[in-house]
């Protein structure tokens, strides 16, 4: 039986989001996208990639499903994981990029997205909603706080902690050893 779940922002970055849940169905079919979730006048109501677009006071609401959230933004992304998803009792789950290997020694937390081609060294931790996009390493024994977001391309070293709510910029690179705070924008 398939999971049921919703995507929050139907934006580019919520739609894609249904493109790794759609590479994930193709190994092993878990989930059945109910749609999208966003309170853009534009786009509530209307279908896009096949998928409704809810506002948030019309949303589905069941205890079976999940919710996962789409958006780059950090710190909008916490207000809807606080105030939309978790308030609301909506399951949560990782969503992974088949093509990501995950060591043995990789701690994570719930409500992150990998995307595909995502290098992940040993002692990893990766706590809360956070975002990897596409083709980022991260490096051994990096601790990544939570609603931490990575742009495509992105290589970090080993030995490195992100603060919470950071945004890590494209091509990036974090040298070895580095701390970055909370809130900041590489």
């Amino acid at each position: 039986m398939k999971k049921k779940i919703l995507i929050f922002s139907a934006g580019s970055a919520g739609r894609e989001v249904n493109q790794l849940i759609s590479s994930i169905n193709k190994i092993s079919e878990n989930w059945e996208v109910v749609g999208y979730v966003d309170n853009d006048k534009n786009k509530v109501g209307k279908t896009i990639d096949g998928l409704n677009v809810y506002s948030n006071s019309n949303k589905p609401h069941n205890k079976d499903i999940y919710a996962i959230c789409g958006i780059m933004d950090g710190s909008l992304r916490k207000k809807i994981f606080s105030e939309e998803i978790i308030k609301n009792d909506y399951k949560l789950t990782n969503l992974i990029h088949p093509s990501v290997e995950q060591p043995k020694s990789l701690k994570i937390g719930l409500g992150n997205i990998i995307f595909g081609n995502v290098h992940i060294s040993f002692e990893v931790e990766i706590k809360n909603f956070s975002i990897i996009s596409n083709y980022c390493d991260l490096g051994h024994n990096l601790i990544a706080n939570n609603y931490f977001t990575v742009m495509p391309s992105v290589i970090i070293g080993g030995n490195c902690e992100i603060g919470e709510q950071t945004l890590v910029g494209s091509g990036a690179m974090i040298h070895q050893g580095v701390k970055i705070g909370r809130n900041c924008k590489v």
